[in-house]
């Protein structure tokens, strides 16, 4: 404890030296396929840096795939800096700048659907080298079936760079994407985290000490969750603690966003800093307030200003949160209290993050953290560059199994499980481009078909393993296709028919339920009826605060039954084919609604009856859906409509930052 305690500082300037791993990753991907995989901090975008610096060199072009909009948007910017802004295109969704650049910064989904667009063509996708940025979320329970269908489609010519956090079975990807793509993959591990880690232990008397395994079991010796079920330690107390060992600055990860901003008012104490970080803060501050004046009543800007803490979580406005990352970037908070979430994607490390509980909310309940959760939220302990360690503060709790976390900090990391789900978006789009018997082969090609043939043992599956593991899927597929044959988008040959061709250019959520709605034109051609409409049936999240006494309009109202009206029996059917349907939610309807026709965001936020980050967020992906509706062919009202929607919702502090 104490050696760790007194390697506390900033390490001496010195040249940039590229670590043999990261020497090796652009010697390899200089011909061939590459997944490197590395602990956070530890490097990986120089790899990235380098591969496109020489392809733009040689005359090609680069896509640089993230999983997130505000990573693309931070990528775009970086990159821009670096290789110039003529260089660089952004395409997100909500930003499309610059699209003919030679690099290209997007989300996964952009990517997928380019895939799906050359693939119907029967062209070839215009780049010579793809970057798939945090290529972990292969595994992601939501969303891995994206990553896996750009893998599964990418032609073999373009070659492949995955930059993944450490995983457990990068071998394994390797042999199966080498099988897939017909060359051999290299695998690159990165070996320990640039900035050593040390567990800590905040007791309740005050003291802090070391965290460390014992006896090598699990939880061998260790107090669980009953033995503190009545312990509460204030935040308070934890900050004075860090704060006289110089542990700050901090990231807090606690259970809940009402965890996250009531901390504020807990944290107590003066903030020892200088008159220059003082200043610095408030023109941070002063400089984001000239540039966007609708946070200039946000509650706690008082907090940042005075005390230095902030909370970060998805009920806030994006703006908001971009304010708080680069804050904490430049060195300009002691502290900011967040849900575990931010650990995916967000770039503000600090020396310290205290960990309160050992559990997390996946969507549905609350769950032991994983090795990878534990490793990403940890891996924001020690600034590269500022710091010589790291640090993670166990706070014993009723939410905290102390022996859990002690294994965690030495566990290996978990393997990354393919994800992969048929869905009628990806059903409708291969059917746009290939025959029955060649979607088997795609399926065959599969990391889902490829663990289901091995059975988890990592082992290369033999043809006729990994053929008995693809009727699963294609099984699957052949329900999703009976489907549509039954609805007329596809007929008797398995061919679309012209409705099934109009259909695939809805990727979104529930393409069948949409596409009911505008073959009985129900859809409401009012911009502002279609928004609420749109939010109405993609919202997922509900509040549990009582709804606004009023009542709302008329104008609503109607054309969201004629719309329920009208696609129920396509739902009905879905349900009875044991398909999942969506459901027609009020409030976001109404929340929408009232944002799109009087702009008063707070009055939309009270209706909604959730965070403003919520509502941004809901607004983003109402303007996502519309954006597929604007861009359908022979239905020119429905596509004003829904450009016209775009453009009543996507206004201050919506509009995402970049």
């Amino acid at each position: 404890m104490a050696q760790a305690l007194a390697r506390i500082g900033v390490p001496e300037d010195a040249p940039f030296v590229p670590d043999e791993f990261q020497l090796e990753a652009v010697r390899l991907g200089q011909n061939g396929d590459v997944i490197v995989s590395a602990p956070t901090g530890s490097g990986k975008t120089w790899i990235a840096e380098q591969a496109i610096a020489r392809e733009l060199a040689l005359g090609g072009r680069c896509w640089y795939a993230s999983p997130l909009k505000a990573l693309s948007n931070a990528k775009f910017l970086e990159f821009g800096r670096l290789f110039g802004p003529d260089q660089v295109g952004l395409l997100t969704g909500d930003h499309k700048v610059n699209i003919d650049a030679p690099l290209t910064i997007g989300t996964t989904e952009i990517l997928r659907n380019q895939l799906y667009d050359t693939q119907s063509r029967g062209s070839d996708l215009e780049t010579d080298l793809v970057v798939l940025d945090e290529a972990h979320y292969l595994g992601d329970r939501d969303r891995g079936v994206v990553w896996e269908e750009v893998l599964i489609y990418l032609p073999p010519r373009v070659r492949l760079l995955l930059l993944s956090a450490t995983v457990a079975n990068s071998d394994e990807l390797a042999a199966w994407l080498g099988r897939s793509r017909g060359r051999e993959v290299a695998v690159v591990t990165g070996g320990e985290r640039p900035v050593p880690l040390v567990g800590l232990c905040l007791w309740p008397t005050g003291h802090i000490g070391e965290l460390v395994v014992k006896s090598g079991r699990r939880r061998g010796g260790w107090p669980g969750r009953r033995a503190f079920h009545r312990l509460q330690i204030p935040n308070s107390k934890i900050m004075a603690a860090l704060r006289e060992l110089d542990l700050l600055p901090a990231i807090f990860f606690l259970k809940s966003r009402a965890d996250c901003d009531a901390a504020l008012g807990s944290v107590g104490g003066t903030v020892r800093e200088s008159p220059e970080r003082f200043q610095a803060r408030q023109q941070l501050l002063d400089d984001y307030l000239e540039k966007y004046p609708f946070l200039a009543d946000h509650p706690h800007l008082s907090r940042i200003r005075r005390q230095a803490v902030a909370a970060h979580h998805a009920g806030h406005l994006p703006h908001y949160k971009m304010l708080v990352e680069e804050l904490m970037s430049q060195g300009l908070l002691e502290a900011i209290f967040a849900t575990s979430t931010v650990s995916a994607g967000v770039n503000f490390p600090a020396r310290t993050v205290v960990i309160r509980q050992s559990d997390r909310f996946d969507g549905q309940g609350f769950s032991d953290l994983t090795a990878n959760e534990f490793t990403q939220m940890t891996g924001r302990a020690g600034r590269r560059g500022r710091d010589q360690i790291g640090f993670a503060l166990a706070v014993p709790g009723p939410h905290l199994d102390l022996g859990l976390l002690a294994s965690l900090l030495r566990s290996p990391p978990d393997p990354v499980k393919s994800g992969l789900a048929i869905n009628f978006t990806m059903v409708l789009n291969l059917l746009n481009a290939f025959r029955p018997t060649a979607i088997r082969r795609l399926l065959s090609a599969s990391l889902a078909a490829w663990q289901t043939a091995t059975g988890g043992s990592g082992q290369s599956p033999s043809d006729q393993a990994l053929t008995r593991a693809t009727e699963d899927f294609y099984g699957s597929f052949q329900r999703h296709l009976d489907f549509l044959r039954n609805e007329g988008l596809v007929d008797q040959k398995n061919r679309l028919t012209t409705e099934g061709e109009w259909a695939t250019e809805l990727r979104l959520d529930h393409p069948l339920v949409f596409y009911a709605g505008i073959k009985a034109g129900a859809w409401p051609l009012s911009p502002p009826a279609l928004a609420a409409a749109v939010a109405g049936l993609t919202s997922d999240k509900e509040s549990n605060k009582p709804p606004p006494r009023r009542k709302p309009p008329v104008k609503l109202t109607e054309p969201l039954a004629s719309l329920a009206l009208a696609v129920g029996p396509m739902m009905e059917r879905l349900e009875e084919a044991g398909f999942v349907t969506p459901t027609f939610n009020l409030r976001p309807a109404w929340a929408m609604w009232s944002w799109a026709t009087k702009g008063d965001f707070d009055e939309a936020v009270e209706i909604l009856g959730l965070g403003a980050g919520d509502m941004a967020m809901l607004a983003l992906r109402a303007a996502d859906h519309l954006r597929q509706l604007t861009s359908l062919k022979n239905h020119e009202g429905l596509s004003r409509a829904a450009r016209e929607a775009s453009f009543h919702i996507l206004k201050e502090p919506v509009s995402s930052p970049l």
